[in-house]
């Protein structure tokens, strides 16, 4: 238990502790995805009271894909001044923060027949019964460009990390999934073709933030 509260290293970040809040869908932000006092409110209390290092809820990366109402964004530039303004307070208290993104896809019940939904191939999700569009190859380059440039902004925004979301169903994970991803080409068929959109991702996020991040 002792450990638990001494200080190490992941990288280049420095852990005070090894308290980690994980990251938690809060529905807090306003409908264009930005802070609000009350979401601001939460991570502050969390430095407050101890834990490390913080993740943020799920930060959606291009503005016309929210799979959910109230989460935070990170889909153009203008997010980095209030962003950089709120990490400088989280800093202040000790604490580091990890800001999450994701793409939804199908995983979704927030307005899906307004929108147009990514995914792999165009199966319906078990749970919402949405059906995406399957993604072309542009697709997926936009969506390897969107990610990249999103953990470029959260860097830019002082964010001490960037997590991907590759997992519950969401985009990422449906690629990695035979249920979900029927695909013929490069990106389905055996585990390394249904893995390469996620490598891709984290190749080009990798680029984009430096070795060090």
């Amino acid at each position: 238990m002792k450990t638990l509260f001494e200080e190490t290293r992941i990288g280049s970040m420095t852990l005070k502790n090894r308290l980690w809040r994980a990251a938690t869908w809060l529905n807090m932000a306003n409908d264009l995805g930005q802070m609000t006092t009350r979401l601001e409110k939460v991570y502050l209390d969390l430095a407050r009271g101890g834990v490390g290092t913080i993740i943020t809820g799920y930060a959606f990366i291009i503005k016309e894909e929210q799979p959910n109402p109230g989460m935070m964004g990170i889909y153009d530039d203008s997010f980095i001044p209030e962003y950089k303004k709120f990490t400088e307070k989280i800093h202040a208290e000790g604490a580091n923060i990890v800001m999450q993104i994701a793409y939804g896809g199908s995983f979704t019940s927030y307005l899906p027949e307004s929108r147009t939904i990514w995914g792999p191939s165009a199966v319906p999700h078990p749970s919402t019964k949405v059906v995406p569009t399957e993604m072309t190859k542009d697709d997926i380059n936009t969506l390897i460009s969107a990610f990249a440039k999103a953990a470029g902004r959260v860097k830019a925004s002082g964010f001490d990390g960037v997590e991907l979301h590759c997992a519950h169903s969401y985009l990422l994970s449906q690629f990695l999934s035979p249920y979900f991803n029927q695909r013929s080409d490069e990106y389905g068929g055996s585990i390394e073709n249904r893995a390469r959109a996620v490598l891709e991702v984290l190749e080009a996020v990798r680029k984009e933030v430096g070795e060090e991040y």
